[in-house]
């Protein structure tokens, strides 16, 4: 067995990426944190490698990941706080306060894959997603329960030339370099954006970065993508194109099946749906879900 402080930190490690991310989420000292992983990653004879920015395992991980099955059971039982992430809109929209069961990441991973990872090794017990790439309603494991949806519109900056269009086409906006991410981040829309010309001008980043992507917007003439809560948070003074894109975004939840129908993971979905429907208020084109059922 191992100890619940030993494997936590090793968690920490790979959900939050440095042990000063996982000291501040943890409540620990980086010191504990680097003394408990380590043993754990001895107990298992396991080590940890870096890989596209990311901490890895290298080993045979089958008894580790039995041992975070239990507690992860634990967790739910309220032995320790239940680990949560998000993206980076839904973080600071969704997850004000949050009920004391739960503790926040960093909520800035992009793309859908190593979330799902975090997920699936149940190193976090729920993630906050964004349609339209979830987990297949055939994946044996996970369930994902959506919340709401909304469209998606380009943004540019202020004086950007697709602003003197008296209307807008996809092939205006496609005449323009438009923001993608690295193959794969988000598969589903990464398709059907190139289907019609656009993610064509890659930024590379791992950790979502506002200078990067919004910051890219407000200084160049390529074209972004946004929604009425990643606009809302974007603190800048992007314009917003009469055009929307032929996919839609929204919120979702992704845990383990054998999570669903749990009392605190009702909780949590009642809290993050009354969030919602404040801000559908404010931004109507948000549509929440009936009460929402796993798929």
């Amino acid at each position: 067995m191992i100890s619940q402080d030993d494997l936590a930190a090793l968690d920490g490690l790979q959900w939050l990426g440095s042990g000063h991310e996982a000291s501040a989420v943890l409540g620990i000292s980086q010191a504990t944190v680097s003394r408990s992983s380590n043993r754990a990653l001895q107990l298992f004879g396991l080590q940890l490698e870096r890989e596209n920015g990311e901490w890895q395992l290298i080993g045979d991980a089958s008894f580790l990941q039995m041992e975070r099955r239990v507690h992860q059971v634990a967790r739910w039982m309220g032995h320790r706080p239940l680990r949560l992430e998000a993206t980076y809109w839904s973080a600071p929209t969704l997850c004000a306060g949050l009920p004391p069961t739960w503790r926040l990441g960093r909520s800035n991973i992009v793309g859908v894959g190593r979330n799902l990872q975090l997920v699936r090794e149940r190193i976090v017990d729920a993630w906050i997603a964004g349609l339209p790439d979830l987990p297949s309603p055939d994946d044996p494991d996970l369930a994902a329960i959506t919340l709401s949806r909304m469209p998606v519109f380009f943004t540019c900056a202020p004086g950007h030339p697709l602003l003197q269009l008296e209307r807008i086409s996809l092939e205006d906006v496609a005449a323009f370099p438009s923001l993608g991410l690295p193959g794969g981040s988000y598969p589903l829309v990464e398709a059907a954006l190139r289907r019609i010309g656009l993610w064509n001008d890659a930024v590379r980043m791992q950790r979502y970065r506002r200078e990067r992507w919004e910051g890219r917007v407000e200084t160049d003439l390529v074209v972004g993508y946004g929604t009425p809560l990643s606009l809302r948070v974007s603190g800048s003074q992007l314009c917003r194109l009469p055009l929307l894109l032929p996919i839609q975004s929204g919120d979702a939840v992704v845990v383990h099946r054998d999570a669903l129908g749990h009392p605190i993971l009702e909780g949590l979905l009642a809290h993050l749906r009354g969030q919602l429907q404040q801000l559908a208020r404010e931004h109507p084109e948000i549509t929440l879900e009936p009460w929402p059922q796993p798929c």
